[in-house]
C-alpha cells in the first residue's frame, strides 16, 4: 500500500449541499469508495487566499491515508471525486468548492506532465504546512530535506490562518 499525504480544501458551497463543509465531509466520505482508506484528518483551518484576493475565506485540512493506486490514478481518482462535489475547471487560483492536491506519495518524487509530487508550492503555504504538522510532525520535505517546522519557521507572515473549533 502507498502511504499518501493530501491537502483538502475550498471556498465556496456545492450546488446541493448545506455549507462548504458538508461538501468538504461528504468528499472525505467518498474516499472509501476509491481506494483510499485508512485515513487520519487533521482539524480544519480557516485562511486566506494565496495569492490574495478578495475571494471567500477558504477551509482547508491535510489528511493521511493509504491506497493501491499509482500516483496518476490516484490523481484521476481524486480529480473525479472533485467533479462530483461539483467542482468546475476553470482558471489557476480561482474560487472552488472542493481542491484535493497530492502533497506526498510515499516521499518519492514524481515530475510528469499533469502532475508533480510533491506539490511544487506545498512549502509556501501555511494552509498545508500547519495542518501537515498537526498530523505529521516528523514530516521532511522529500526536495528540500528540510522538517516541517523549518518550512513553517520560514513561510512569510501575510499568509491568514487559524484553526477552527472541533
Amino acid at each position: 500500500m502507498n502511504k499518501i499525504l493530501v491537502g483538502i480544501g475550498g471556498n465556496l458551497i456545492p450546488e446541493g449541499y448545506s455549507s462548504l463543509q458538508d461538501g468538504l465531509d461528504a468528499a472525505i466520505e467518498m474516499l472509501e469508495k476509491y481506494g483510499i482508506r485508512e485515513v487520519h484528518c487533521s482539524s480544519w483551518y480557516e485562511t486566506s487566499p494565496v495569492p490574495k484576493s478578495d475571494q471567500p475565506l477558504f477551509r482547508n485540512a491535510v489528511f493521511s491515508a493509504v491506497t493501491d493506486a499509482n500516483p496518476l490514478q490516484l490523481l484521476e481518482r481524486l480529480n473525479d471525486i472533485e467533479a462530483r462535489i461539483g467542482r468546475v475547471r476553470t482558471t489557476r487560483n480561482a474560487a472552488r468548492v472542493l481542491d484535493l492536491d497530492i502533497l506526498d506519495f510515499n516521499a518519492q518524487l514524481v515530475d510528469l506532465e499533469n502532475l508533480t509530487i510533491p506539490h511544487p508550492r506545498m512549502h509556501l503555504r501555511a494552509f498545508v504546512l500547519i495542518p501537515l504538522q498537526e498530523i505529521r510532525a516528523d514530516y521532511i520535505h522529500p526536495v528540500t530535506k528540510k522538517p516541517i517546522i523549518s518550512l513553517i519557521n520560514d513561510l512569510p507572515d501575510e499568509q491568514e490562518i487559524s484553526r477552527l473549533p472541533d
